[in-house]
């Protein structure tokens, strides 16, 4: 395998486990959601941005490496893996659709979970917005009509009645 081939297969393994990295905090960030531990939950976010920042980074040294093989096969044009692995001898060939498998596998995998723990906060902060109002409705002083027809504060503890004529 040429060498630009061989740095290529070395930055899609490299790409592989950060996605294995980035499961795992996913799963940890579902693990917190679920026992409303937001420390931990602040811990897997921080980590998870160090991840997807590390992705980034080998998402642009991947695309430099098929623009870079690309042009070597005589592809032109923005270069995917696809036209890639069908133009690569086949010991390559090979490795490389696996990869590429692996790689969509995993990519469809996270933005699975990516939708379930966004579903799970939004869920969560729903509750919490829910509770609040509740609670902040029972501890506001409102004011409404006494039975004289004046204008009174209700006071904690007590209710609004409605009469009807």
């Amino acid at each position: 395998m040429a060498s630009g081939m061989t740095n290529l297969v070395e930055v899609l393994k490299a790409r592989r486990a950060s996605m294995e990295k980035m499961r795992q905090l996913l799963e940890e960030e579902r693990q917190s959601i679920l026992a409303l531990d937001t420390e931990r939950l602040r811990e897997a976010v921080a980590r998870k941005v160090e991840v997807a920042a590390a992705m980034e980074e080998l998402d642009g040294t991947c695309r430099t490496l098929l623009a870079r093989e690309g042009a070597a096969h005589g592809l032109s044009g923005t270069v995917t893996l696809s036209p890639l692995i069908a133009c690569t001898p086949k010991p390559a060939r090979e490795e490389l659709a696996n990869l590429q498998e692996t790689l969509a596998a995993r990519a469809e995998e996270l933005r699975g979970m990516i939708a379930d723990n966004r579903r799970l906060l939004e869920s969560s902060l729903a509750t919490v917005g829910r509770s609040l109002a509740f609670f902040q409705s029972r501890f506001t002083v409102a004011e409404t009509y006494g039975g004289t027809g004046r204008m009174v504060e209700r006071s904690a503890g007590s209710g609004l009645l409605r009469k009807e004529l």
